[in-house]
């Protein structure tokens, strides 16, 4: 095992409740390909998303362990050691998780979660609990200062808190 993360997220100056959440992690093998369509020649790396159980904390941030090295390094396809790397670490909260709500988006990159380095998004509280466009999903701003004036003093923020966790 490579290690295992716990990353903390911290949700500040929600404009309301967050009901529905949810975590993953997504692992790619990179140079590993495999034969999609044989007749066309396509071929494909595989990929794998793993969704994050996680706990509510008593200071009301949210917690998910995410494993470096959770994909087993094997010859899937007769080519050679298909070699998987993590490649990302999402989180998401909507209001209710129906279809129709704003679903605000935050990640953090593997260097982040390796460097233990905190990530902090800013979003716009009039797209809670939903936009004009149904659906719509927004990845925030890192800073304030990306969003109009007038806009500034209507933020709340998603930190991702990434911390190594000995076995």
């Amino acid at each position: 095992m490579i290690g295992h993360i716990r990353r903390n997220t911290h949700i500040q100056d929600a404009p309301g409740p967050f009901k529905k959440m949810g975590w993953s992690a997504l692992y790619q093998a990179k140079g590993c390909n495999y034969v999609v369509n044989d007749f066309a020649g396509v071929r494909g790396e595989p990929e794998h998303t793993v969704v994050l159980p996680f706990t509510e904390r008593p200071d009301g941030s949210y917690a998910a362990t995410v494993y470096l090295d959770a994909m087993l390094d094997e010859d899937y396809y007769g080519n050679g050691v298909c070699q998987w790397q993590m490649v990302g670490v999402g989180a998401g909260v909507m209001a209710t998780g129906t279809p129709a709500e704003s679903s605000f988006r935050a990640s953090l990159q593997p260097d982040q979660v390796v460097a233990e380095q905190p990530v902090q998004l800013f979003y716009w509280k009039g797209y809670y609990p939903r936009s004009k466009t149904d659906g719509f999903r927004t990845w925030g701003n890192n800073t304030r200062e990306k969003f109009a004036l007038e806009a500034r003093d209507n933020l709340f923020s998603m930190t991702l808190t990434p911390k190594k966790v000995q076995p």
